[in-house]
Formats: structure tokens, C-alpha cells, sequence
């Protein structure tokens, strides 16, 4: 259960992930985002509270990763599973190559969405629980969603409305795009539920937003805690990739 928006202008040198976390009721609070790794490839990013592993973050090879829940992948229950989360953490300190992942690898993992997000392309992997594929994609905005009680009707809904009350006449620039995420992010639109952005049901509720920008070396960071539409004003960071090696 998560909604992400994608930007990318290359002429710019500038792309970007906002990203709204939708969990149960049920999981431990998460850890605010921090530097992990010891080189020689650093990243930084919010760390789930059960696992240690993290479900968004941004590296110092310029690479932006995210993890959806495939929910509508065939569900096999597994009687020990790995958290898809330590994947994510692993991938964003180029332990593991996405693209190098094979089918009895993954028969651990229940089903998911992996997003690479470069200023070149947004690739997705994804695991279905019996086969493993990737997709590759050049457009300046993508809008995902994932939802358990929804499924593909989240990612139709969440998708039409970015189009029809969101997408901006012209490319944003790096602020721009934050507050555009932030105002996506931030919408009850069709209505307040469990198809909006920010999304809300009585077992689960949006428990995080997450906002990554990049131009060149320079790096913007927002974490907001707890549901975007009710919760403080996001902690910001404004980094350099050097300063990876400092935090």
C-alpha cells in the first residue's frame, strides 16, 4: 500500500521520488532517515522499525530506490519470509544488482515492485512470487500505487487523478517538484479513503512521506512522520553527495 511520483528532466539535471508509505496499524514506528554503509558506496534512508531494512533512499551512485508491494501477484504464504525491505537496503549499497536477481533467489520474498530511479530512466523489477521481469521507462512523471484492499484499481485511480489535478503545464524545477509532490501527496482525492493519496482505513493509513530530489550533486531530502495531512512540518535535509561520508 503506497502511492510514488516520479519526475525526471534531463535537461535540467534534475529528478526525483515522492513517496507516501501505507502500513497497518499493527508495525513499529520507523526511524527517521540516517546514513548507512561504510563505503565505499553510502546511501541515506528511513529504516522500518521491524526489520532495519528501508523501502526508500537515494545513494551516492546517484541512484533512487522504492519497493510497492505487488499485491496483485498470486499470495503463496511463506513460512519463514525475508523482509523485502533488506533488499531494498542492500540494493542501495550495491550488495545486490537488481538486474542481476534470479527466479531461486527471490523464493523467499513475497511479491514486489523494485524501483531504480537514475536521471536516465526508471527501471522496475518485479517479483511475482514465481517468475522475476524488468521494465524500462524514459517518461518525465510516473505515478504508482499499490493498495491490498484496491489493487490495480489504486494505481488507475491515483494515476488519473495526478493527470486530470496535478500535472503542470511546465517541467518544474527542484522546489517546484517538492511542492507538487508534497500537494499530490498530501490529496484525498476522489475522496478521503483508501484510494487517495494520502490514504486512510480503520486497519491501515498512510505512515510516512518521503521526498527525494537530486540536480547534479546537490540532494533534497523531506521525511514527514506519521499521515502528511495531519502530522508536523517533514524534516528537510540539504546535502551534498560528500557530505554522505559526514552525516
Amino acid at each position: 500500500m503506497c502511492t510514488a511520483i516520479i519526475y525526471r528532466n534531463p535537461d535540467r539535471n534534475i529528478f526525483g521520488l515522492g513517496f507516501n508509505r501505507d502500513e497497518s496499524v499493527k508495525r513499529k514506528p520507523s526511524f527517521s532517515p540516517q546514513k548507512i554503509g561504510t563505503g565505499p558506496v553510502f546511501a541515506i534512508a528511513p529504516l522500518d522499525g521491524d526489520y532495519g531494512g528501508t523501502w526508500i533512499g537515494v545513494n551516492s551512485s546517484k541512484e533512487i530506490f522504492c519497493l510497492l508491494n505487488f499485491y496483485e501477484a498470486n499470495l503463496k504464504l511463506l513460512k519463514n519470509p525475508t523482509s523485502r525491505g533488506l533488499l531494498v537496503r542492500s540494493c542501495l549499497l550495491n550488495e545486490t544488482k537488481p538486474e542481476r536477481l534470479i527466479d531461486k533467489n527471490l523464493a523467499d520474498f513475497y511479491p514486489f515492485k523494485l524501483v531504480r530511479i537514475t536521471l536516465k530512466k526508471t527501471e522496475m523489477f518485479v517479483w511475482d512470487g514465481e517468475s522475476f521481469s524488468a521494465f524500462e521507462n524514459q517518461e518525465g512523471f510516473q505515478i504508482f500505487g499499490s493498495s491490498f484492499t484496491q489493487g490495480p484499481k489504486a494505481q488507475i485511480s491515483r494515476e488519473a487523478v495526478f493527470q486530470k489535478y496535478f500535472l503542470p503545464a511546465s517541467l518544474p524545477d527542484s522546489n517546484e517538484f517538492l511542492d507538487l509532490s508534497k500537494s499530490f501527496l498530501t490529496s484525498h482525492i476522489p475522496e478521503k479513503g483508501p484510494l487517495s493519496s494520502c490514504m486512510h482505513r480503520k486497519d491501515a493509513h498512510t505512515v510516512s512521506k518521503t521526498e527525494i530530489v537530486m540536480k547534479e550533486n546537490l540532494l533534497t531530502i523531506t521525511y514527514q512522520d506519521g499521515q502528511p495531512c495531519e502530522s508536523p512540518d517533514p524534516i528537510v535535509l540539504n546535502l551534498t553527495l560528500t557530505n554522505f561520508s559526514v552525516l
